[in-house]
């Protein structure tokens, strides 16, 4: 049932990194805590795990039964979704560098929670993510792949947790005093891009790999 390590490293590393680079999401914590504090910053983080949560399950249950019907159809799923995840990097990688805005509403934290998660639900982005990413390392022979999906789902959500969390809370702390818009910003989303690039190949090419070498 769990996959093997070298599988579970690689994708802990994958998601580390997509969970790290300059996004939507993590720019919305970001500013949350620069704006209201470090529990705001917080909060917001623990609002998009939870709404992370209802795409896990999506995903996991209806890949399940795409693979169960068609392992044809769920191979063109897996490699339009490593495209997927190259074009993911290539966005990051043109895009210009953050820029932190400041809000002075101070809404209670019981509605950022709320309003976070209903903003990362009705989110289709985050489903295709998902559509996309969880494929790439489930075993699609084993009669285990839903949980699989679920595993991995479940890691991606606590690694994007401590991330944003984490981000949240320092810019709560720190962001007030620093600005993180000149050049530097810039090398940092075209680095994380490419990265993210790199490692959305990487997983089609080794299996082609793998493929020619035992032809």
């Amino acid at each position: 049932m769990i996959p093997e390590l070298p599988t579970i490293l690689l994708f802990l590393s994958t998601a580390f990194l997509l969970a790290l680079a300059p996004g939507p999401d993590i720019v919305y914590v970001a500013m949350r805590g620069l704006a209201q504090g470090w529990r705001a910053g917080l909060v917001a983080a623990l609002g998009l795990a939870t709404g992370i949560f209802l795409h896990i399950i999506l995903a996991a249950f209806g890949l399940s039964a795409i693979l169960a019907s068609s392992p044809i159809l769920f191979a063109v799923i897996k490699y339009a979704g490593a495209a997927y995840i190259i074009y993911i990097g290539w966005q990051i990688a043109r895009s210009g560098p953050i820029a932190l805005g400041s809000d002075n509403a101070h809404p209670p934290l019981n509605r950022i929670f709320r309003q976070t998660i209903l903003m990362n639900i009705l989110n289709p982005k985050v489903a295709l993510f998902f559509l996309a990413f969880l494929p790439q390392f489930v075993e699609t022979t084993s009669i285990y792949a839903t949980e699989q999906f679920l595993f991995f789902g479940v890691l991606f959500q606590l690694i994007s947790l401590v991330v944003m969390g984490s981000v949240g809370v320092f810019s709560g702390f720190v962001f007030s005093k620093f600005s993180p818009t000149g050049g530097s910003g810039k090398h940092l989303t075209k680095i994380a891009g490419s990265a993210v690039m790199i490692l959305g190949a990487f997983i089609p090419a080794k299996e082609l790999w793998e493929w020619y070498s035992e032809v």
